[in-house]
């Protein structure tokens, strides 16, 4: 077995199952989508900042796309 090559090697599963980090853009891009499907016309982000960018790449690809509720995440 694998564990009889390595006896010195351990696997810290805690490590690999605790939460990643939030990607702030990732969130306000999905925010973005998800003000597509609900009707949503406006972001909470301040103009002209990279979330508010983020939010309008999301919102501007549900609106190109042929099932945006089907896609959200």
């Amino acid at each position: 077995m694998i564990a009889d090559c390595l006896p010195d090697r351990r696997l810290d599963l805690m490590t690999l199952l605790a939460p990643a980090p939030v990607d702030e853009e990732w969130e306000a891009d999905k925010a973005g989508w998800r003000a597509f499907v609900m009707g949503n016309l406006t972001s909470g982000y301040r103009s002209g900042s990279r979330l508010q960018a983020a939010w309008q790449r999301g919102y501007e690809a549900a609106s190109r796309s042929s099932d945006p509720v089907g896609l959200m995440l």
